[in-house]
């Protein structure tokens, strides 16, 4: 109940900012510089078809703003509170991600923070199929 009255609040606190956001270049700086990080980095663990570690999909956008276990993994607008960027940075000790590779770099760490300050646009409003989540890992 809590997390649909917070995914609710949150909603709305973000409508107007959303609308705008989805503006065809913020969409482009998404399928560009933020939906291939997620399907390299992401996918495999944490997607609506197989595997979600945590509770927690990041293969369509309500996946990010349901979040899993530990909450709501973005926050659109604000960066600082996402729990995505904290994890990004390797700000909390048990939550560092990309978990088995290398630290992401500083510049895409950046475009998440950019691209989460923007409201965080994003088309994918509804649950891959299992042949889109295939396509863009290999399993």
């Amino acid at each position: 109940m809590l997390k649909s009255l917070v995914k609710t609040f949150l909603g709305l606190s973000v409508l107007s900012k959303a609308v705008l956001a989805n503006n065809p270049s913020d969409l482009e700086f998404f399928e560009n510089k933020i939906r291939p990080v997620l399907a390299e980095h992401c996918y495999e663990c944490h997607n609506s078809v197989k595997k979600a570690k945590g509770d927690l999909v990041l293969d369509y956008k309500d996946g990010l703003l349901d979040g899993g276990e530990t909450g709501p993994a973005i926050i659109p607008g604000n960066p600082k509170k996402s729990l995505l960027m904290q994890i990004l940075r390797h700000e909390i000790k048990d939550l560092k991600m990309p978990k088995d590779g290398p630290r992401l770099s500083p510049v895409i760490v950046q475009n998440f923070e950019r691209w989460i300050a923007m409201g965080a646009p994003d088309p994918r409003v509804k649950k891959p199929s299992r042949e889109d989540i295939a396509k863009a890992i290999s399993w």
